[in-house]
């Protein structure tokens, strides 16, 4: 028989006689058998009652209780053991393929990230039982779900590990607005708000979150200063309508915190009113922050124009920040490039403004204060309407200390005289001694074939690594150009080439130009040319992919018999050099 107060500690199987073996979870306890008799399933009937706990907190206790704290250091925080004990109490069968990846995969690597995706394949109630086994396991401090259809029974086991788990830092449930309704949703944030210690990462991008959901995860981030020294990464993008209303996350932004990384894209977020909370509270930390698909109220933009100016003046650490895909004012640029001018704690900063609608007041703001903002890396202005104003954007970015990389594409409606302008511009730039550039996006221009005079100048060139000329119809003239160019260039290590009417001919030149070219190292295979050749000439085609597939095996063989060669002299080398402090520590001794 039990003694009463190890009874009261142990939730049973509705069984009237049950073993439960407690070498499952200890490995040098030796087996107990715990008989209970028709008295004692009645005393559990009654604890069962009064308890109403979930079935996964029965073999906690048992765990608990009778194993020695050295008992339960076992792989991934004895999860195997755990998943099996729980599969055999819901009656199902025990996936050995899950244990062998938690104890083999995940261990092997440190992996502390539980990823869904991984057991997506199996059944709604297995990956609910997988998640249940996590509740109270404290090797996992991270839970990832994306993009993955989730049951009702699974996502109730979520919220109950959010509820439970003791090590969670990290909780990422993005796209799963079509299983995680918006109760369930302010569910886990009520969660969230319980948890022993703060998290490190939220992301709750395409959820159903609501702007009431927001308000509640502001209220919990603002009432314990856990989350304002453990919350680096925040993510609520693609949740439109949730931030349509002023109070709802700025009064946490707008307090002193740690975030390094902040989403809040296509929330329909005011922008010009965010930055006022940015500046008093996110200035220090903050790397990351995309703010794409939003918008500006024009009523206030003069209004916060000074703030605006102030935090990318005083930001001390920023890396990113995207304002793509939203009307973007001439004052508002302007702002932005003055503030960035004026700061000097940055560098190798990534500015993405496409698709701002900047056209000629735009260009004319970046012509006059581009070449002083030292601090930008990277820009993409593609997609802003800017066509002949190119003519004036060009030289003003010639003139950038440290521009690296630039996308430009979208920007080339207008007609052939101008067109040939440009490009020539274009070519310049590249072409200048003290260039700087190391990318170049021209992605979905249309240049037709007037772009192979840029296509032919990257046979010169010495300062591109990269290149996009995807989706210009360049057709087979371009693939030639190309091809020559390739021949003799020996800095470019990545080309992108598609969606230029390329018919197997053109494939044919791209493959000689690999013959000839041993330091491209990434060419991704144009889909789009390949399957619109194949139509109109198959056995071409596949004779020209099959040559090209050829050419890239070869090159590969060539550096893996490099790199054998400078392995066995590294081999060499080192047995030469082992033999000689051998035989200098034999003199030594004799000596």
């Amino acid at each position: 028989m039990l003694p009463p107060d190890v009874l009261s500690k142990v939730l049973c199987h509705p069984n009237k006689r049950l073993i439960i073996w407690t070498n499952v979870f200890c490995v040098h306890s030796p087996p107990l058998a715990l008989l209970l008799s028709p008295k004692e399933a009645a005393v559990r009937h009654r604890l069962i009652h009064s308890f109403s706990l979930p079935l996964s907190l029965a073999f906690f206790f048992i765990f608990s209780f009778f194993c020695p704290p050295a008992a339960r250091l076992r792989l991934s925080g004895g999860f195997s053991e755990t998943y099996s004990a729980l599969c055999d109490y819901n009656g199902i069968s025990c996936k050995e393929e899950v244990q062998w990846d938690v104890d083999t995969i995940y261990h092997s690597q440190d992996n502390r990230e539980f990823n869904l995706l991984d057991f997506s394949h199996l059944e709604s109630r297995d990956l609910a039982v997988i998640v249940a086994s996590m509740a109270y396991n404290t090797w996992f401090t991270k839970l990832y779900c994306k993009d993955l259809r989730i049951g009702s029974e699974v996502t109730e086991q979520v919220l109950h590990t959010v509820s439970k788990s003791s090590s969670l830092e990290e909780i990422t449930l993005e796209n799963s607005r079509k299983t995680l309704v918006s109760s369930r949703v302010s569910n886990l944030i009520q969660q969230v708000c319980r948890l022993s210690k703060g998290l490190r990462l939220l992301n709750l991008s395409k959820t159903s979150l609501t702007s009431k959901g927001v308000v509640s995860l502001s209220q919990a981030l603002c009432s314990s200063d856990e989350y304002s020294n453990s919350l680096l990464h925040l993510d609520l993008s693609k949740n439109p309508g949730v931030l349509s209303g002023e109070d709802n996350l700025y009064l946490f932004l707008s307090q002193p915190n740690c975030l390094v990384h902040l989403d809040l894209s296509g929330t329909d977020c005011s922008v010009d009113s965010l930055f006022g909370a940015l500046l008093r509270g996110c200035c220090a930390d903050l790397s990351h922050l995309n703010l794409s698909k939003n918008s500006f109220s024009h009523r206030k933009a003069k209004d916060t124009l000074p703030l605006f100016r102030q935090f990318f003046s005083l930001a001390f650490s920023l890396t990113y920040v995207s304002l793509a895909s939203m009307k973007l004012p001439p004052d508002v640029l302007r702002a932005l490039l003055t503030g960035l001018t004026s700061n000097p704690h940055i560098n190798d900063l990534h500015l993405d403004i496409s698709g701002c609608e900047l056209r000629s007041a735009g260009a004319a703001v970046i012509q006059e204060l581009f070449p002083r903002v030292s601090s930008i890396a990277t820009l993409d202005i593609s997609d802003n309407g800017l066509d002949a104003d190119l003519l004036t954007v060009l030289p003003a970015l010639s003139r950038h200390p440290s521009l690296k990389h630039l996308y430009l594409g979208k920007n080339f409606n207008i007609k052939n005289r101008v067109l040939d302008e440009v490009l020539q511009k274009l070519v310049q730039l590249i072409q200048e001694e003290d260039c700087c550039l190391q990318s170049l996006s021209l992605n979905e221009s249309r240049l037709r074939s007037r772009g192979t005079v840029l296509v032919n100048a990257l046979g010169s060139n010495t300062c591109l690594r990269k290149v996009d000329l995807s989706g210009n119809n360049m057709d087979d003239i371009g693939a030639k150009m190309l091809s020559k160019a390739l021949q003799i260039n020996t800095t470019l290590r990545s080309v992108t080439w598609d969606r230029n009417n390329t018919s197997a001919a053109g494939f044919l030149d791209l493959a000689r130009a690999l013959e000839h070219n041993f330091t491209l190292q990434y060419m991704p295979l144009p889909l789009s040319d390949i399957s619109q050749a194949y139509r109109s000439a198959p056995e071409r085609t596949e004779q020209a992919l099959t040559k090209v597939g050829i050419k890239a095996v070869d090159r590969v063989t060539v550096g893996w018999k490099n790199l054998n060669r400078f392995t066995f002299k590294m081999k060499f080398y080192v047995s030469h050099f082992t033999f000689k402090t051998i035989n200098s520590s034999s003199a030594l001794d004799q000596t």
